[in-house]
């Protein structure tokens, strides 16, 4: 049984809320996007961003293991709707300037031109829907791997240890990194494990169809990532150029249909499908990954990390 089931809704929003807000926080706090993590890797040869985030999946497993039986994990595609899906959303996330993760971050820095990113994948999830095409159900529960514990105190360790050794930074260094995506993978997956559907980019698929949970979920995430931004003298508004309007629109919409098709984005890969042990999810971030990467090769403005 989940150790949080029987909340009152009121204490449940509340933690709801605070978690979400505390997830807003940590993501504007580090290098969490998948598109700079990738022009790490091809501009600087750093595979530290990209290992971290299979960190951040560890921990959400940890967590899915200490709370509950059973994980929320994506029901998905069929393979060629799920491939087609992560290249979708890998294109779209490059010419959005940020992933799921790097929209929130961007929006707590004043670009407030990345609400264009939610909006536009949310018309995706309407035109598909009216279309009957990707999926419009909630995650399935899915039975914690019996050795989760086993795999996370193997392979954290590893990771770490990995990164210590391409990266050739001070242990410290390397460390503040490993705690940021513990914080994000704690706290990802226990707003998950609170109130469903989520990470956000699901969760903004049934707004309007779902409790009102969702809604204060994605606000508390938002919130938290301006309040941070604030405080750290990092937001500032700015109009944005035609181009930059489009982008975020046009990469949110294709950000949408991917998310839908797969299902789910970056978010949920790293916080439900990796977890799980799902090769499909290991496909679909691969090919999300190589979709990035390609396009941050051949198509130069958008290289700008």
């Amino acid at each position: 049984m989940n150790v949080l089931h029987g909340l009152p809704i009121p204490a449940l929003a509340a933690l709801l809320f605070a978690a979400a807000f505390a997830l807003g926080v940590a993501i504007q706090h580090g290098t969490t996007c998948a598109v700079r993590a990738m022009s790490d890797l091809l501009r600087e040869h750093r595979a530290d961003g990209l290992l971290g985030f299979l960190e951040c999946g560890l921990w959400a497993l940890l967590v899915a293991w200490l709370l509950t039986p059973e994980m929320a994990v994506p029901q998905w595609e069929p393979v060629g709707w799920l491939c087609f899906g992560a290249a979708l959303f890998g294109a779209g996330a490059t010419m959005n300037g940020g992933c799921a993760f790097g929209s929130i971050a961007r929006l707590g820095e004043g670009r407030l031109e990345f609400l264009l990113t939610g909006a536009g994948a949310y018309l995706s999830f309407r035109i598909l829907d009216a279309l009957g095409q990707g999926r419009a159900t909630f995650p399935e529960k899915s039975p914690v791997p019996e050795n989760a514990v086993l795999i996370v105190a193997v392979g954290l360790p590893l990771l770490i240890a990995l990164r210590f050794l391409l990266w050739r930074r001070p242990i410290g260094i390397v460390m503040q990194l490993s705690i940021l995506m513990a914080v994000i993978g704690i706290i990802g997956a226990f707003v998950g494990t609170l109130h469903q559907p989520w990470p956000w980019m699901l969760a903004l698929r049934y707004i309007g169809t779902s409790d009102w949970l969702t809604g204060l979920g994605l606000v508390g995430l938002v919130s938290g990532s301006i309040a941070t931004g604030v405080v750290r003298g990092r937001f500032r508004l700015a109009r944005p150029k035609l181009g930059a309007v489009f982008d975020r629109f046009v990469g949110g919409m294709l950000m949408g249909a991917g998310s839908a098709l797969v299902p789910g984005g970056n978010d949920s890969l790293i916080l439900q499908g990796i977890p799980s042990g799902s090769p499909l999810a290991f496909l679909a971030y691969g090919i999300l990954l190589t979709t990035i990467g390609v396009l941050l090769l051949t198509v130069p403005r958008f290289n700008v990390h």
